[in-house]
């Protein structure tokens, strides 16, 4: 199937979940929250294990990064809803006029909220958990959140941008790829590259700040000095913009504008 055809059928598959059996797209982005959270906590225990053994913060960043992308594969191969992801596919989409402005904006707020749930969720599990005992504001964890914390409102828009046009590179990418394991060394590689250079994706974002909220256990004194409401509540809103200009318009904006061309010779 072509690059626009695929599209298409995911943008009526997500409409009509959305419109017709809204519980069942709720739990789909509630279990995406869900997925992408287990892969953040297990590749911040990696590379915290990798400062403990070695001293070397830098490289604990390194396998943090490394890791982290087992999170997007697992949405993309068990069929879970992405708000980062849905920004390419609802401007895509909106660009073509398979579904309008409003109701793709309308699915994109919805399924940032029940990502938002579901990373909440399994952070408040993973709290009571052996690995993060230990937890205190020196954690990679808390560490990482503070670094994102400590952006000002345009950095983090800008970030925003950059981070989500290139998951969305590694989603398009994977709409090419024909079975897991091509897709497993497109998506990872590419989510290193956001990760490593320490790029905002909104909900990567809300992994990070819930594992860093419910593994201090709601104490002040284990988080970061930045972790405030305010900042965290700017944070997320200031990335969700800047990751719908880079993923959604940039990418699925773009790639839309470029499969509308009548000449077919060169389409994807």
């Amino acid at each position: 199937m072509s690059l626009n055809e695929t599209v298409a059928g995911a943008v009526k598959k997500k409409d009509e979940l959305l419109t017709h059996d809204f519980l069942r797209f709720a739990t789909r982005a509630t279990l995406a929250g869900v997925y992408l959270t287990v892969a953040t906590a297990f590749a911040a225990v990696v590379g915290q294990g990798v400062n403990t053994a070695l001293g070397n913060t830098a490289l604990g960043a390194v396998f943090f990064a490394l890791f982290f992308g087992l999170g997007l594969f697992a949405i993309v191969i068990l069929n879970a809803e992405l708000a980062t992801g849905d920004m390419m596919f609802m401007s895509y989409g909106a660009v073509q006029k398979k579904i309008g402005w409003g109701k793709g904006i309308w699915l994109l707020v919805v399924t940032t909220f029940f990502n938002l749930i579901g990373a909440a969720l399994i952070a408040a599990l993973l709290g009571y958990s052996a690995k993060f005992n230990d937890f205190d504001s020196s954690h990679l964890i808390a560490t990482l959140s503070e670094g994102k914390l400590d952006k000002g409102p345009w950095q983090a828009f800008l970030e925003g941008m950059g981070a989500n046009f290139v998951v969305n590179m590694g989603i398009v990418g994977a709409l090419f790829a024909k079975d897991l394991v091509s897709k497993f060394f497109v998506i990872v590689p590419f989510i290193a590259i956001f990760v490593g250079l320490g790029l905002e994706h909104i909900i990567a974002n809300f992994s990070l700040f819930t594992l860093t909220f419910f593994n201090a256990g709601f104490d002040p004194a284990l988080m970061p000095d930045n972790f405030t409401v305010g900042a965290v509540g700017l944070n997320w809103l200031m990335v969700w913009l800047g990751n719908f200009v880079g993923g959604g318009l940039l990418i699925g904006g773009v790639y839309a504008y470029l499969n509308m061309s009548k000449n077919e010779v060169y389409r994807d």
